[in-house]
């Protein structure tokens, strides 16, 4: 097993960006707004959030993310993480940029347990700087069970199924990443570089031990990282 990963060469956002995005809104399956923030800073100085910001919500190549990292990041798992005084349980969210009323279909589809919330005008994503582009589209992530033309056949399906929504799945070239907060504070940034560029579980559970305090925290860590993956 590797060591700990270590920040991600993309710049964390400046504190002024970062301030500004907690103020603005997503949206609930429901359609309800709710602030940035109040995912990240309202549940407690201890809690540690990840945020998965994906692709659109008709991304074939992401659903099997979220469906991976539903599987090996479990809700006890992230709750049961070695801490320290300092560090609580971990949450972990799912954020896309597509219509609010497409999470239920997202939920059934890719079966995760975790929350998802949708930026459907995509502000969030501009403020913290995450890329839009199309790049290495073709090549199947590690990730992903399904190549390209399956992929987009499964992709167009799957919107025209959808009706009108269909087209409001989010933006194609917009590409998302994974973040770490801690006690309201931006301590880790994954950009996606291109289309395939999601961290994979392992490497995000390596990238929470990093926080995990002694060696011997760190090394239950990476024990709980190799039996996960098995």
């Amino acid at each position: 097993m590797a060591e700990c990963i270590t920040r991600s060469a993309t710049d964390p956002p400046s504190p002024d960006d970062l301030r500004d995005a907690y103020e603005l809104e997503l949206r609930s399956p429901n359609g309800n707004p709710v602030r940035l923030g109040e995912l990240i800073c309202e549940k407690g100085d201890n809690i540690t959030t990840i945020i998965v910001f994906i692709r659109h919500f008709f991304c074939v190549y992401d659903q099997d993310y979220v469906r991976t990292i539903s599987h090996h990041l479990t809700d006890s798992l992230l709750k049961s993480l070695p801490s320290t005084s300092s560090t609580g349980p971990s949450q972990l969210i799912i954020i896309g940029c597509g219509d609010p009323a497409l999470i239920t279909p997202y939920v059934s589809e890719t079966s995760t347990p975790f929350p998802v919330y949708s930026d459907p005008r995509g502000r969030i994503y501009e403020k913290l700087h995450m890329t839009r582009t199309m790049s290495n589209v073709m090549k199947q992530p590690s990730y992903s069970t399904v190549g390209f033309w399956r992929a987009l056949g499964k992709t167009f399906r799957q919107m025209a199924a959808s009706g009108w929504r269909g087209l409001r799945g989010g933006g194609w070239g917009q590409n998302g990443g994974e973040w770490v907060f801690k006690g309201g504070k931006c301590v880790y940034v994954h950009r996606m570089k291109d289309v395939g560029d999601h961290l994979t579980a392992g490497e995000l559970l390596e990238v929470l031990g990093c926080g995990a305090g002694d060696d011997t925290a760190k090394e239950e860590m990476r024990e709980e990282v190799e039996r996960r993956l098995d």
